[in-house]
């Protein structure tokens, strides 16, 4: 594979204790692993556990505790994920994920420059591309590291609306469409400069979102691969 594809794929493991959870990624080749504490469970020693072990593999780690407003499972205080959040970043985590509307965003992004994904999920649909464009520059001027749009597609047409914003900003956005209809824009995104997209390692964790082999075959279809 291209290492500069996989180096744009954010894999998601099945929950299972740090150890293994590592290996898992490590035996599909994956170069960088979202870590969702909600889903998985962690806490904060666990989570640091999962982080040490990825990085002795060479696997990068996102940290994430998503907002049960935007499909996640967390119900607790802004300040206490930020706290646990910030304390993954001391202990080797590569990138933190934050919502667009998280309470403590501003002091996030002072606190630890460069280093934040920031993203907005919409379940219902997918808005004008003016809308999306305004999110992503401001996301981009307020200092996120990768300004990160996830839209619900109900056309095919909602794909090209998404994936235009990774060619308007390469390497500074993430950008695709769930849903069964927006499966295309999320083996496409890279393509078109995006920054991640994301795949699982077992079943999915959100609406359309394809297995790392299933996006390896696709991309391989496309000519991307050899």
């Amino acid at each position: 594979m291209q290492p500069s594809l996989l180096n744009k794929v954010a894999c998601i493991p099945e929950p299972s204790e740090p150890k293994r959870l590592a290996e898992a990624a490590a035996g599909e080749g994956c170069r960088i692993v979202e870590l969702r504490l909600d889903l998985l469970g962690y806490g904060l020693e666990e989570a640091r556990c999962a982080v040490e072990e990825l990085s002795s593999r060479g696997i990068r780690a996102i940290a994430t505790l998503r907002d049960s407003r935007e499909g996640g499972r967390y119900t607790g205080p802004d300040k206490e994920k930020l706290d646990t959040l910030l304390a993954l970043l001391d202990h080797g985590a590569w990138l933190i994920d934050l919502e667009y509307r998280f309470s403590l965003l501003d002091e996030a992004l002072s606190v630890a420059k460069g280093r934040v994904i920031v993203s907005i999920h919409d379940f219902r649909w997918t808005p004008p591309s003016e809308v999306l464009y305004s999110y992503a520059g401001d996301m981009i001027r307020r200092g996120a590291a990768i300004a990160k749009i996830v839209t619900t597609a109900r056309t095919l047409e909602d794909n090209w609306k998404v994936l235009g914003i990774n060619a308007k900003w390469p390497g500074r956005v993430a950008a695709f469409a769930m849903g069964p209809q927006g499966r295309l824009s999320r083996i496409l995104a890279p393509l078109m400069g995006g920054a991640l997209t994301y795949a699982s390692l077992g079943e999915p964790v959100a609406p359309g979102q394809l297995t790392l082999r299933e996006l390896i075959q696709a991309w391989r279809l496309l000519g991307a691969l050899d």
